[in-house]
């Protein structure tokens, strides 16, 4: 299956903590999984005992006293209920991508950052403003008039000492200032206008940042990939774990048959006088250690079920077959393996990614300490009203604009400082990059020869299989020619 090429490709190089698990058994492409069945019995009672009833007067004491062995003894518990529907690792895969929750986080977060890849976030577009204020105010008021007002209000009376006009009176000094008081003086102020402002120049401040932005929706999408690869793995790690845990109870459901069959052959050898006692407790025993170890595996099937579910993200709990054939024609070549994982790793391009970022921090704050030239305008109307005063109501309406050039001369060193540490950040990505590169290595090499161990045991497992199959069909035709009873 192709699926399975991608999730082995991963294990290689999606990640560079990713090794192949010692529990996940190597399964056998020519063996079919058959999910396992109740458990057949043959009772004898209303209660269902798995096992035919022991005749009192035929047994001895130590047998009548042990416990019946019933068939709730190798039943699946009912709380999961079973479907007939075989469930794919395709579809499981599938179904992890539409409702894994970690991915559709990972996926908001990539939106989100692609969304602010734009200029204006940049600082690199101008800025349109409508704006309004409405002030009114209540007070009480009282003026004293300068020299200036107050020769206004009461100018100076010539007088004979002082003649300018040289028509002999001389000019009066006036006598006092004197205070004007308002009681009750309300005022109301109205403004309104559309105001713009464009940056001309910043010292390259706003491409820096916007080159910040571009970075940061790489590492998310990038983050967002990995997400998916992460996810990739698990599924099929569970998926494969719970296969195989399907086959081992199918199997072991076939042994406690077998079990049962030889305890009733044991039983009613017993009751001609052909074995011993010993040898009927033996086999009960046999039988109740099967009936343990496939109610084990049972349990153990549906907690594998119940991980994949989790880890798919949805509320379905039903236990489904598993394909049993999910193994794939991918041969890797250690050398093939080792460029894609230098060329493809997501984790090792995240790396680079944030080293590009570091450099685009240190480059945004060199141009902090470049001068800055902003222009500006407005058009407004500006509206003026007194109960009492000079004057009793001002409007003004027009165009205002200019230029503001702003040089940063001393900040407290704290553009230096800020300096300093942005290069150091491109240090500590860049040692992170060399860490992550030699434990991606080392992952590398580890799971490589964990594969290479995995493929020696699966040839082993095939030979042992082929002997006991030429077993088997010895036994067989011994057991037909009557020469064995059992």
């Amino acid at each position: 299956m192709k699926i399975i090429s991608i999730g082995l490709a991963i294990i290689f190089f999606a990640s560079p903590h990713i090794a192949l698990s010692q529990n996940v058994r190597v399964q056998d492409p020519s063996m079919k999984i058959a999910f396992p069945t109740e458990a057949k019995s043959k009772s004898n009672s209303e209660e269902g005992e798995i096992l035919p009833n022991m005749k009192a007067q035929s047994m001895p004491d130590e047998l009548q006293s042990l416990p019946e062995f019933r068939e709730d003894d190798a039943r699946r518990p009912k709380n999961l209920q079973r479907q007939d529907q075989v469930f794919t690792l395709q579809e499981a895969i599938e179904a992890a991508f539409e409702h894994n929750h970690q991915v559709r986080i990972q996926k908001i977060e990539k939106t989100k950052a692609e969304n602010r890849v734009t200029r204006g976030n940049a600082g690199q577009l101008p800025t349109l403003s409508l704006s309004g204020d409405l002030k009114w105010s209540y007070s009480d008021l009282e003026l004293t008039p300068g020299s200036f007002f107050e020769n206004l209000i009461t100018p100076q009376q010539p007088t004979n000492g002082d003649d300018p006009s040289g028509d002999g009176n001389e000019l009066s000094s006036p006598s006092s200032n004197s205070s004007v008081s308002y009681d009750g003086v309300t005022t109301t102020v109205l403004q309104a206008g559309l105001g713009a402002q464009y940056m001309i120049f910043d010292g390259f401040r706003g491409r820096s940042q916007y080159r910040l932005l571009e970075t940061g929706s790489e590492i998310a999408g990038l983050q967002h990939k990995n997400e998916l690869e992460e996810t990739i793995l698990d599924i099929t790690r569970q998926y494969i774990e719970a296969a195989t845990l399907q086959e081992a109870a199918a199997l072991q459901e076939m042994t406690l048959e077998q079990s049962q069959a030889r305890y009733e052959i044991v039983q009613a050898r017993r009751e001609y006088g052909q074995i011993s006692e010993q040898q009927v407790l033996q086999s009960l025993a046999d039988l109740k250690s099967d009936s343990v170890r496939y109610r084990d595996l049972l349990q153990r099937h549906e907690n594998a079920w119940r991980n994949l579910h989790s880890t798919i993200g949805w509320d379905q709990r039903t236990v489904m077959t598993l394909e049993a054939d999910v193994a794939s024609g991918f041969q890797p070549d250690y050398e093939q393996l080792l460029q894609a994982l230098k060329e493809n790793n997501t984790g090792m391009a995240i790396r680079e990614e944030r080293i590009r970022y570091a450099d685009n921090e240190y480059q945004l704050a060199r141009s902090v300490s470049m001068p800055s030239v902003t222009a500006s305008a407005q058009y407004g109307y500006n509206y003026q009203h007194a109960s009492e005063g000079q004057f009793e109501s001002q409007e003004q309406l027009g165009f205002t604009g200019g230029l503001t050039v702003s040089v940063p001369i001393f900040t407290g060193g704290r553009n230096r400082t800020e300096r300093e540490n942005a290069r150091e950040s491109i240090r500590q990505e860049q040692l992170r990059y060399k860490e992550s590169e030699q434990e991606l290595r080392t992952a590398f090499d580890n799971t490589w020869e964990q594969y290479q161990h995995f493929k020696r045991q699966l040839a082993t497992e095939r030979s042992n299989r082929d002997v006991y199959e030429r077993n088997f069909e010895r036994a067989q035709d011994t057991f037909d020619r009557g020469l064995i009873t059992g």
